[in-house]
């Protein structure tokens, strides 16, 4: 850039400095540096003339009508100090055509003529975008005296210049009236690519508003900024993995939204909602009581968010036709009979088990519930098998099951076959001190805690969260079924290993006999094991002949057949005195299980 005009540039930065310097409209001084530097950087990518596009950017707001008393007021200003500036009289023209041209103008704007107009074009919008267009959108707002959002202010789908102007609007109105349209309005292909990530910064905080406005707000189908009322159905899930994919499958259904309403069910206190603070408190107290410290915080919110949509949306799903996703997992199934004693006689809810559904079209397929699949899969699920319509009779039903739940109280809830069942707190200590056994977590030798939780809950296909199997472990140490090494305070700060408890057997812990019971069970399993593996090698070793095996055709045939057939009978004389020794000591250990259990304190 030549020294001339390089000092033309400097005093357009001061002219500039003083125009907008107090301003508090979002269109500052600052705002001027970052269109400059980005109008700057695009030149030199896109081949244009440095010097007016800098030019250009640094005047582009001095002549904006809302900073000056007109369009042509504005426009006289700048082409004033263009020819007292010594500007030559072709970039003067040049530097008000691309001025003239700048705005947005509700979406009525005229095409940009110079790849120079079209950069600092880019320029300008690109400051419109991402989270310091945002900023700059609510301090416009502000600075003109609109709302944030009013949901009875209406978007103006189009618009002449004077509507844009001074037509009534908000601050996240102005999202859908201008900043999203910035995208796919930007002339060159770099401001293109920067675009994509800044239209989706506006587009993640759009969303972040949306959902903080349905906090507890019973009338946000009608007032959501992003829906405004255009709902045609809601898909409910019980969990955010199910929401998640539930999102992915509807991007191209603007009029279908996903309500989650979460908080795992299985484990705790049923949540009594006819007096739902005394339920919800005792909930929160029996998790601080049991679970560990980890993550504490992270379980208190996520049950108090739970909390606010459990109580905001089963009344007004009510007029809305739902899609329930309630897959075969005990979650989803107390989801489904909470959701259904909550709003009763709903005219138009349908009801899809996906986990049902893919398990009939492959036997050899089955997921725990609707959070093991994706997107596609989902899709596959509707296209497959149309959703059940739940007749009155039985939401009816639904609604009776779960007063019968709440009824039970207890703390832990299992599928057995279709029903739920309210079980003991310690239903899966068996499983845990058989999976200790199997990992060799015996004898001395430990095991990460974690290692064993994933092993329980993978192996048994079980949907219980792994922080109750963490708290069950925790117990089973302090009852002295379990030895640990490390720290408690997180599962992945501990190791465990079977007790092998000295101690006379009328002093064991209920947990003590369990964990023998354990051992004894997991020995008699193997033991069936290798007696199904060996008896049908044994079969296989009667049957062989020098013939299957080929021996015929070698040298010395008949040597080599006598000498197998000798070890083959010897062998097989062995094993049976073996054989019978092995049955006996299983029916010995089977004896011994029947003792333990008669013996074994009645546990409620």
């Amino acid at each position: 850039m030549k020294s001339t005009q390089s000092h033309i540039i400097r005093q357009a930065q001061d002219f500039a400095r003083a125009v907008h310097e107090g301003d508090a409209s979002g269109h500052d001084w600052w705002h001027v540096q970052r269109v400059t530097r980005i109008a700057r950087i695009l030149a030199h990518l896109e081949g244009a003339n440095a010097y007016i596009c800098e030019l250009s950017a640094v005047l582009h707001d001095v002549a904006d009508e809302k900073l000056n008393e007109s369009k042509e007021a504005g426009y006289e200003r700048v082409r004033h100090w263009l020819k007292q500036a010594g500007v030559e009289a072709s970039d003067q023209e040049h530097v008000l055509g691309i001025i003239g041209t700048m705005s947005f103008s509700g979406g009525t704007g005229s095409a940009m003529q110079t790849l120079e107009g079209q950069i600092v074009q880019d320029a300008d919008r690109l400051d419109a975008m991402g989270v310091i267009g945002i900023a700059r959108t609510f301090a416009y707002s502000g600075w003109k005296g609109q709302s944030m959002y009013d949901p009875s202010v209406p978007l103006r789908e189009h618009m002449t210049l004077e509507e844009y102007r001074k037509g009534k609007s908000t601050a996240i109105n102005h999202f859908s009236e201008k900043l999203l349209k910035l995208k796919d309005r930007m002339n060159t292909e770099s401001a293109k690519l920067l675009a994509d990530g800044k239209h989706q910064s506006l587009e993640l905080f759009l969303e972040a508003f949306d959902k903080e406005w349905a906090m507890g707000n019973e009338a946000y189908l009608r007032e959501s900024p992003i829906h405004r009322g255009n709902v045609s159905r809601i898909h409910i899930a019980f969990d955010e993995s199910t929401a998640g994919s539930l999102k992915i499958m509807l991007l191209s259904k603007p009029g279908e939204i996903i309500v989650t309403l979460g908080d795992n069910l299985m484990a705790g206190p049923l949540p009594n909602d006819h007096a739902f603070a005394r339920s919800f408190s005792a909930r929160k107290q029996w998790f601080v009581e049991r679970y560990s410290t980890a993550h504490a915080e992270d379980r208190k919110l996520t049950m108090l968010q739970a909390a606010f949509a459990w109580l905001t949306w089963p009344q007004q799903m009510k007029e809305t036709p739902c899609l329930i996703w309630a897959g075969d997992s005990v979650a989803e199934q107390l989801g489904l009979r909470r959701l259904l004693s909550l709003m009763p006689d709903h005219s138009e809810v349908r009801l899809v088990n996906a986990t049902s559904v893919l398990h009939q079209q492959n036997p050899n397929q089955w997921f725990k519930g609707t959070f093991e699949m994706n997107a596609n899969q989902l899709q596959h699920v509707l296209d497959a098998a149309e959703p059940v319509p739940l007749s009155l009779q039985e939401q009816a039903g639904y609604r009776a099951d779960w007063e019968r739940l709440l009824s039970e109280g207890g703390f832990l809830r299992v599928l057995q076959g279709d029903m739920l069942c309210t079980v003991p707190e310690s239903y899966y200590d068996e499983e845990i001190l058989k999976t200790v056994y199997r990992l060799e977590a015996r004898h001395g030798f430990f095991k990460k805690s974690a290692r064993v939780i994933g092993e329980v809950i993978g192996q048994g296909e079980l949907t219980v969260s792994d922080f109750f199997i963490e708290y069950r472990i925790r117990h089973l140490i302090q009852r002295g079924a379990l030895t640990y090494s490390g720290e408690l305070d997180a599962m992945r700060h501990y190791s465990v290993s079977l007790v092998d408890t000295s101690s006379p057997k009328e002093r064991w812990s209920h947990e003590q006999r369990l964990a023998k019971a354990a051992k004894l069970k997991s020995l008699l399993s193997e033991m069936m094991e290798m007696n199904l593996t060996e008896t049908g090698f044994m079969e296989e070793l009667r049957q062989l002949d020098a013939e299957s095996l080929g021996l015929s055709e070698l040298s010395g045939s008949d040597a080599i057949k006598g000498s197998m057939q000798t070890e083959i009978d010897h062998l097989l004389s062995t094993y049976e005195d073996h054989r019978i020794q092995r049955v006996s000591l299983m029916r010995s250990l089977e004896k011994a299980l029947i003792q333990i259990d008669e013996t074994a304190p009645k546990i409620d």
